[in-house]
């Protein structure tokens, strides 16, 4: 994250004005969907939560989906979560869970469907193509869709639409903005883990885990993870008093390969950490013994957070 910043820097009479563009191009798409040039559908019989960020990167969305749909089905919902296929093997519309059973994992699947699928009781699809994701669900009959990552697909139109904001100034690729500030007028409701916003939510810490289930606090670990903000999760794991003796990071959704396990556990052995530590998301692409991952779960008022729809 540091060295992006630097680069950004270096690169600045370039990159800020190509921000710019970016900017006008989004405020435009933006323009002729709010003038109805660009066709937006209503889907009667369901209600549609969208879950979104102006920013890039990890800002907390899929730890309040799960959040999100834990909660409706702890009220009684039949639920149903649509991703996008984003880095996934296939791209064609997927059921990957009944709500029950689990038919699709990784790399068909991308990690954060799978985590969902894992995390929650909702009936998951992958799609590149929500329309026929939600044609899709009709043998289901779901109460609530929750669109994970919606807030710039206008296509469909949502009886809730939330998103989760930071402290990020400037656009893409300058900066980590993919959206207009502007676009948080149209969302009903305003979500920050860090800051004041409407709704305050927080990450929490639910313990530590391996394949067996729950582990012991480790006094020094090896740190690796895919996300797309690594600095938060090392920071965490520092407040909880944890040594760490390295860390490997890799790019975003980065699938691990034999070789990559190999070097990692050689690295553990290297620097005489008690256990390779990683996240869940990054758990469930691996998937094996030796591995430990720190869990997390976003803390809110969701009665707040759902007011008008539910």
């Amino acid at each position: 994250m540091l060295n992006v910043r630097f680069f950004q820097k270096i690169l600045t009479p370039i990159l800020f004005p190509i921000s710019m563009l970016y900017l006008a191009i989004v405020n435009v798409r933006n323009f002729l969907y709010d003038i109805g040039f660009f066709k937006t559908t209503k889907v009667d019989g369901v209600k549609i939560i969208s879950i979104g960020n102006i920013k890039t990167g990890g800002t907390g969305k899929t730890p309040l989906c799960i959040g999100i749909s834990n909660y409706l089905n702890t009220l009684g919902f039949k639920t149903a979560i649509i991703t996008n296929a984003y880095k996934a093997k296939q791209k064609s519309t997927l059921i990957v869970s009944d709500g029950s059973n689990i038919f699709y994992k990784t790399p068909i699947v991308n990690d954060e469907t799978y985590m969902l699928a894992k995390k929650t009781h909702s009936i998951i699809v992958s799609t590149k193509d929500r329309l026929s994701a939600i044609e899709s669900l009709n043998q289901f009959k779901p109460e609530y869709i929750i669109f994970d990552d919606g807030l710039q697909y206008r296509k469909i139109a949502k009886d809730l639409e939330v998103c989760i904001i930071d402290s990020e100034r400037f656009y893409l690729p300058f900066g980590y903005l993919r959206d207009s500030k502007k676009s948080l007028k149209r969302c009903q409701k305003i979500v920050c883990f860090d800051g004041d916003c409407e709704i305050k939510s927080e990450i929490t810490i639910k313990g530590f885990f391996d394949i067996n289930g729950a582990f012991d606090k480790p006094k020094s670990v090896f740190v690796f993870c895919s996300i797309g903000d690594p600095q938060k999760f090392l920071i965490s794991i520092k407040t909880l008093g944890i040594k760490i003796n390295g860390f490997k990071c890799f790019k975003d959704h980065y699938y691990y390969t034999k070789k990559d396990i190999e070097l990692l556990r050689s690295l553990k052995h290297q620097t005489g950490s008690e256990v390779l530590l990683t996240t869940y998301k990054d758990f469930v692409k691996i998937e094996q013994p030796g591995i430990v991952y720190l869990d997390i779960e976003a803390k809110l008022d969701y009665c707040a957070l759902l007011k008008g729809v539910v």
